[in-house]
């Protein structure tokens, strides 16, 4: 015969509570202080580093028979010159003062400029990338008055009056951008070798001055052949052959038609009346009017 179970019997219930009274919970302090995970903020904080220019530079006069040479013609007269493998020497590319010289490597680097006195009686220097910090000085006065009469500001005197506000004088200087030699201000670009103090100005008029940011061109979307990053590109994608959302690239149904003009070439065509430039994209009434030109082009085709 099975024993009858005694009832449990509930320590929460409200007879319980109210025989026994109302006790407080107890208090535990932790003297341990919780430690919020900082790696998001220490991401935000931490600077970016670019990293330094590996390039090298053969700098030529403007007069040098070597300007008209092709990259492929300089990496053959470098190589023989300087008696050096044409392994070390990567991408040349040709820049304002002569040709940039990518090498393959940090040691194919170092081993480009101990064999550099090759180029010494060609009147070509090789030189390595100068890593410095370019900065905007707007509103500069093309004249400054004195008692002499009035004096064209030069780049010697422009170095010096950077050099008695900032204490530092800058490497180089040069006229920035399209200056009308009419006009009573200049635009300068400085370069320093080291960073200088933000905020100053030169002969107590000009503008304040700021780093220079290069400005970056508009991409080409290859999915639907518009010129903006392709990244996050919702739209339909279309043929860069005729513009038209129908059919692929691959399938020609249609005459060359851009896109974005309406000229009678591709989409990614440098033609193009649409494409952006370094003064920005086209303005919608700007687009309006470079497809009503590349609708006569078609029409006279």
């Amino acid at each position: 015969m099975a024993l009858p179970k005694t009832p449990t019997t509930n320590d929460k219930t409200w007879v319980t509570v109210a025989r026994n009274g109302h006790k407080k919970a107890r208090v535990v302090v932790c003297d341990k202080t919780q430690l919020v995970p900082s790696f998001k903020a220490s991401q935000r904080q931490l600077p970016t580093i670019s990293g330094s220019d590996k390039r090298l530079f053969v700098r030529l006069p403007q007069d040098h028979e070597w300007r008209k040479l092709s990259p492929a013609g300089i990496r053959e007269v470098v190589v023989r010159k300087l008696s050096i493998s044409p392994s070390l020497i990567g991408r040349i590319k040709p820049v304002h003062s002569g040709f940039a010289v990518s090498p393959c490597s940090t040691e194919s680097c170092e081993a480009i400029l101990k064999a550099g006195n090759g180029l010494f009686l060609t009147g070509a220097k090789l030189e390595s990338a100068t890593n410095w910090i370019p900065v905007i000085i707007s509103t500069v006065p093309s004249t400054i008055r004195k008692e002499q009469g009035d004096v064209e500001v030069s780049s010697t005197m422009l170095a010096d009056e950077i050099e008695r506000v900032c204490s530092v004088r800058p490497a180089h200087l040069k006229l920035y951008g399209r200056n009308n030699t009419e006009a009573p201000h200049r635009t300068w670009m400085t370069f320093f070798s080291k960073a200088t103090r933000a905020g100053f100005i030169v002969f107590d008029e000009s503008g304040i001055d700021r780093p220079f940011e290069k400005q970056h061109s508009l991409e080409f979307c290859k999915r639907c052949n518009g010129h903006h990053p392709s990244k996050n590109c919702s739209r339909a994608p279309s043929c860069g052959n005729c513009g038209s959302t129908d059919h692929s690239e691959d399938v020609f149904m249609a005459t060359t038609k851009c896109g974005n003009c309406g000229g009678p070439h591709r989409s990614d065509s440098r033609r193009c009346l649409a494409h952006p430039t370094r003064l920005g994209a086209p303005t919608k009434e700007q687009i309006k009017t470079y497809r009503q030109a590349g609708e006569k082009e078609n029409i006279k085709l």
